[in-house]
């Protein structure tokens, strides 16, 4: 089985062989994040990119649920894969397939039913209530889909198929463009344009996410196994802590709205739009190393071999170090040239603020994919305790608190080092509980 590469091949060649397509796959998402914050801000405005960005809380939380089921469900059938229990493996995927489709059935009725209290819940105004709410209601039809595409989409990496989940993100974001262009600048549509364009976009994936499953090509299929109560509890208990992640985008992005149009007005909103998406395509790339990784954390974990574990750990936190270094370089240097393709530098104190905030927020880039590998590899074996408290840490309670304490010592300058605040704190819990678990793992061994 292709699996097996996950117990034989050299770390190093594995970890690029999974690394590299998984965070090649994600900077295409990356990518199409830009792509589509071009074609709102240039094609609709700043009033579309203020819309998009009130209802990103609850697409954040969409998100949320898919990472968490579809992440659980990859970390549970990379340990039994390990462990050689092929039937809990079956029972695994069908009852997060299952999980994924109840869940996202019921947010999506929420989307279509309630669409503009939900609107009015994320701060909207008057002048963007009805944008806002727009894009919630075209969005919410399609999360179904979304939501499988995402299990698919991780369960393929752990049954070997790195390359060909890289080509499922890949047709999501080729068919996401190209609904943008025609929707939004061919057909005019608007906001409804841009939200139709991100459905099609991963429906078009979730069908090519699952020809491997309905050719038998992998080692389960929808006919196998069943729904289990006690794993659909584990699945989501596993993958709570990338959840939180998710979710805490979601929340400090309305903190952040709170904040900035307190300080500053609507142009901060906007503002902090254009630095979202630029802040999106970096994690995305770190969230692919890890993703990447993770298969190799958890198979490995699952038969016990700690020794490849610990190699494919040190590798991880390298890249990651190394990649958080290259970013902040670019960003700090390129940062109105990377702007502009949000913002029209027409508008001038605008995107003077945007670029402003960016060359603060870069700092976060240093260690926050340090912070993402720790989480993710606590995560990967299944031990959700302390990626739960790295995750809140740098997301929800660190944010908050800085965001309440740090404008009133810096002003908007404290602002946008909060999130580089809350990484550099969390970096010394995850320093600590990396430490922690290796010492625990060595006097298990000389035991």
């Amino acid at each position: 089985m292709q699996q097996n590469r996950l117990e034989q091949e050299k770390i190093t060649t594995l970890f690029l062989k999974y690394t590299i397509p998984s965070v090649a796959g994600m900077v295409f998402l990356g990518i199409n994040t830009i792509i589509d914050g071009f074609f709102v801000g240039h094609y609709i405005g700043v009033e579309g990119l203020a819309a998009v960005t009130l209802a990103m809380p609850f697409l954040s939380i969409s998100i949320a649920v898919g990472v968490v089921i579809g992440i659980g469900a990859q970390s549970l059938i990379g340990r039994q894969l390990g462990e050689g229990n092929s039937r809990a493996v079956a029972d695994t995927f069908k009852t997060a397939v299952c999980l994924m489709l109840g869940v996202m059935g019921l947010l999506a009725a929420g989307a279509v039913g309630f669409t503009k209290p939900i609107a009015a819940l994320l701060g909207a105004s008057e002048s963007l209530l009805m944008p806002a709410a727009t894009y919630i209601h075209y969005t919410g039809w399609f999360l179904p889909c979304l939501g499988v595409m995402f299990v698919l989409d991780y369960v393929l990496k752990v049954m070997g198929k790195p390359l060909y989940s890289m080509q499922v993100l890949t047709t999501a974001v080729l068919s996401h463009m190209t609904c943008n262009y025609l929707f939004i600048v061919q057909a005019g549509w608007g906001i409804r344009g841009a939200a139709l364009a991100m459905g099609v976009g991963y429906s078009v994936a979730l069908l090519l996410a699952l020809l491997p499953f309905v050719l038998g090509k992998t080692a389960v299929n929808f006919r196998q196994g069943r729904v289990s109560k006690a794993l659909a509890y584990q699945i989501l208990a596993t993958g709570s802590p990338e959840g939180l992640t998710e979710i805490g985008t979601g929340v400090t992005t309305f903190l952040f709205n709170l904040t900035l149009l307190r300080y500053v007005g609507e142009m901060g909103i906007a503002a902090f739009t254009a630095i979202s998406y630029l802040s999106f395509m970096a994690n995305n790339i770190l969230l692919g190393l890890a993703d990447g990784v993770g298969a190799i954390f958890s198979y490995n974990y699952g038969r016990g071999s700690m020794e490849r574990v610990k190699q494919a750990l040190k590798l991880a936190a390298l890249a990651a170090f190394l990649i958080g270094v290259g970013m902040f370089a670019v960003i700090s240097t390129f940062a109105g040239d990377i702007i502009v393709l949000f913002l029209d530098a027409k508008h001038e104190q605008v995107f003077s603020f945007a670029v402003y905030g960016a060359e603060l927020y870069a700092f976060a880039f240093l260690v926050n994919g340090l912070n993402i590998v720790a989480s993710g590899y606590f995560t990967a074996i299944c031990q959700p305790r302390n990626a739960i408290v790295i995750a809140v840490s740098k997301g929800m309670a660190g944010i908050g608190v800085c965001l309440l304490l740090l404008p009133l010592i810096w002003g908007t300058a404290g602002i946008w080092l909060t999130v580089p605040v809350a990484e550099l704190g969390t970096l010394f819990l995850s320093a600590l509980f990396i430490y922690n678990h290796g010492k625990e793992h060595l006097q298990r061994d000389l035991r």
